[in-house]
């Protein structure tokens, strides 16, 4: 089963889907610091994250 997540955020269209909850879970939290200068905690990022 496939894990997704997409950015909420004004203006980005970052999408990130894999089989490994942990391999999405850490692109997020680098999208995050990178793209938005924000971090995210692992509990905020798990309740996002849609199964596909």
């Amino acid at each position: 089963m496939a894990h997704q997540f997409e950015c909420t955020q004004q203006d980005c269209d970052f999408m990130v889907r894999a089989n490994d909850e942990n391999e999405v879970i850490e692109m997020v939290q680098e999208h995050a610091q990178n793209r938005h200068g924000m971090s995210m905690d692992r509990n905020d990022i798990e309740g996002a994250i849609q199964q596909s």
